[in-house]
Formats: structure tokens, C-alpha cells, sequence
């Protein structure tokens, strides 16, 4: 009986250590489940955010692009160098787009290459910005240079304009004028005749007024007779004189010298042994390459 008693109490020891171990291995089953259950869901959470940080980095490097397209200097070393820049870009983007999602030392360290190609276009746009600042300078200075040399130019020509006025007004104030010109039939005799048979010579005078700032020294009056048939008498094919560039015909002339007073002065054309015919003789007076006076006197 005591043999079985003692058989009975190994069998229940037996049975009851063989229910802690099972007991265990249950507990250490459920425990080692768990925290397979707890390490894929981990990865899974882990995945979703490499993901999420993917997409985001791509997103980030496309407005960077956009960005560094936007940018605009007339500086063209600067602008070799952005298109540099917008190549790293590019080829960074390649990059990430063809890394899996779950691969965390790549995705981080591609998101420091954004960091750095981001600092490196702020130094740009300080650049660009300096640039842009100092071409707006340089423009308004220019623009006030252009409207000083304008204003430079209307005021010079403001004053060519009276000069060229006041030179004109000079010059026509320089012009000597007379005061009365009459022309008479004179005999050999020299008295007033109004008889062409009488008739020896035409006697033109003329009162060349005051003039202060006319041209002082010798100057030559000349005289253009012409008979009743319009023709300009003279004693000598070579009597000629200058009038605008062309040399024309003179009956008589005279040297006077002229200071700038009132001068009187007659002038006479002889006909010699030609037979005077009657009808009007026009009589005009030049000076200084201008007209300055013309008359006429009937011969009977």
C-alpha cells in the first residue's frame, strides 16, 4: 500500500511540474507572439513614415527647383552657377525617387543634401537680391543723368536759339540803309536836266544813315543803270561786282569810307558819245553784296 501511496505522490508531483512547464511555455508563447505583433507593426508605422517622408521630400525638391528657376539676374556667372544648382536638383530628385521608402539612412541623408542645396540658394538670393538693389540704383541714376543732359540740351539749345537770334538781329541792324535816293538827268554843264538830248550823265544820290555797329571801313556803292529797253548800261564789259555768289554787271560805283556816321554821296554815270534815248531810267544801288535802294528818273 505504501508503494502505491509513494507511486501516486510521484505521479502527482510529476503531472503538476509538467503543468508549471506547460503553463510557461503558454505565458512564453503569448509573450514572444506579442512582441512579433509589436516589432511589425513598428516596421509598418516605421514604413508609412519613410513614406510620408519621401513624398515630402520629392514635393520639397520639386518647389526648390521652381524656385531656383524663378530667380532671374543679369549677372551671368551667377547664372551658370543656379543652373548647376538646378542640376544637383534634378539628379537628387532622381535619386530619391528610385530609393525604397523603408530605407531610413538614405531618405535622411538625402534630406540633408535639400538642407544644403536650400542654404546654398538663400546665399543666391542675398546675391541676386544686392545685385537687383544696386541695378535699381544704377538705373534711377542713369535716368536722372539722361534728364540732367536733357535739360542741358534744351538749355542749350535755348541758347544757340538767341544766339542765332540775337546774331540775326545783329546782322540786320548792321545793315547800312540810306535815307532818300533820287536820280537826275545832268548836262556837260552839270545842271538838272529832265531833256535825254541834253543829257550827259545820270546822277544818282543817296544819304547812307548813322549806323553804330555796322562794319566800319572802306566800302564800294555801286549803281545798275538801266535804259528804257531794260538793259543795264555800262562803260566796260569788265565792271563787275558780287551779289550772292554770282558776278553781275555795274554802270558806276564809289569808295567811301564809312565810320559808322551819316554819309551824302553821289554817284554819276557818263553816256559819253551814246545817243541818250528818252523814256525812264531805273537806277539801283547795292552795298556790302545787298540791295539798298533803287529810283528812277523820266528823260523827255
Amino acid at each position: 500500500m505504501e508503494e502505491i501511496k509513494r507511486a501516486d505522490s510521484r505521479n502527482n508531483k510529476t503531472a503538476t511540474i509538467l503543468k508549471a512547464v506547460t503553463g510557461i511555455l503558454c505565458i512564453a508563447v503569448i509573450i514572444l507572439g506579442a512582441l512579433l505583433y509589436l516589432e511589425s507593426k513598428s516596421k509598418k508605422e516605421t514604413v508609412i513614415v519613410l513614406t510620408n517622408d519621401k513624398e515630402n521630400l520629392i514635393t520639397e525638391l520639386n518647389g526648390l527647383k521652381h524656385e531656383y528657376a524663378t530667380l532671374q539676374t543679369s549677372n551671368d556667372s551667377i547664372n551658370q552657377a543656379l543652373l548647376q544648382e538646378q542640376e544637383k536638383i534634378e539628379l537628387l530628385l532622381d535619386k530619391v525617387k528610385k530609393t525604397e521608402a523603408g530605407n531610413l539612412q538614405k531618405i535622411r541623408a538625402y534630406e540633408k543634401e535639400l538642407g544644403t542645396l536650400r542654404a546654398i540658394m538663400q546665399n543666391y538670393i542675398v546675391q541676386i537680391d544686392s545685385l537687383n538693389t544696386v541695378n535699381r540704383q544704377l538705373v534711377s541714376e542713369n535716368i536722372q543723368i539722361k534728364e540732367q543732359v536733357q535739360e542741358i540740351t534744351r538749355k542749350h539749345e535755348e541758347v544757340t536759339q538767341r544766339a542765332e537770334e540775337l546774331t540775326t538781329k545783329v546782322q540786320e541792324g548792321s545793315v547800312i540803309k540810306i535815307r532818300g535816293m533820287s536820280v537826275q538827268g545832268i548836262t556837260k554843264k552839270d545842271k538838272d536836266t529832265e531833256r535825254a538830248s541834253r543829257t550827259s550823265h545820270i546822277k544818282t544820290c543817296i544819304t547812307l544813315v548813322e549806323n553804330s555797329i555796322a562794319q566800319r571801313g572802306t566800302k564800294t556803292v555801286y549803281i545798275r543803270v538801266k535804259g528804257p529797253d531794260g538793259i543795264v548800261l555800262t562803260t566796260n564789259e569788265n565792271n563787275l561786282f558780287d551779289i550772292d555768289g554770282e558776278q553781275i554787271i555795274f554802270s558806276a560805283s564809289r569808295d567811301i569810307d564809312y565810320q559808322g556816321a551819316e554819309i551824302e554821296l553821289c554817284i554819276y554815270y557818263t553816256f559819253g558819245d551814246v545817243k541818250v534815248a528818252k523814256g525812264v531810267y531805273e537806277v539801283t544801288a547795292y552795298m556790302d553784296g545787298k540791295s539798298i535802294g533803287s529810283s528812277q528818273a523820266r528823260l523827255k
